[in-house]
């Protein structure tokens, strides 16, 4: 990758990041602003996702940060090599791979969900009985504190 390269794909990662939180670019500049504890202008997100300004690399990492961005891979981009073919025939195959992962995703997140509701049920259950046991321990206290006072009353 060209280093003009990393800012063009920098600026389009920000921008796709900022637009899936349904920031506007003024949201973002604010929540930068704070985070850096100094004004970052509307404009400098606007240029940042045009790739019409250097980044600082703390602002980068702030963006990183709010964002959940991954600096890295443009950074350090892996080197693709191979033909044209080679280079579709992968693409498919990740494409492939993404999707697989994609699907277990979706399942685990419905097993994740179901597991959360049986915790719930289990626990709200667990609750009545220690409830229920408290109250008949109490009873069962009173019954006995009954019986023990009786029995130590002389008979006549």
């Amino acid at each position: 990758m060209q280093i003009d390269e990393v800012g063009r794909e920098f600026g389009v990662l920000v921008r796709k990041a900022r637009e899936a939180r349904q920031w506007t670019q003024a949201d973002l500049a604010e929540k930068l602003s704070r985070l850096l504890g100094r004004e970052v202008p509307t404009l400098a997100v606007t240029r940042t996702e045009s790739a019409k300004r250097p980044v600082p690399l703390a602002e980068a990492a702030a963006l990183a940060q709010l964002l959940n961005l991954e600096l890295d891979p443009l950074l350090n981009p892996a080197p693709v090599t191979g033909s044209r073919d080679e280079l579709r025939r992968r693409i498919d195959q990740v494409r492939a791979e993404i999707n697989e992962l994609f699907q277990s995703e979706v399942q685990l997140m419905a097993t994740y969900a179901s597991a959360g509701q049986q915790l719930r049920r289990v626990r709200t259950r667990k609750d009545e009985l220690e409830r229920e046991l408290q109250a008949l321990e109490r009873a069962a206290g009173k019954d006995s504190r009954g019986e023990q006072e009786h029995r130590e009353t002389p008979e006549r």
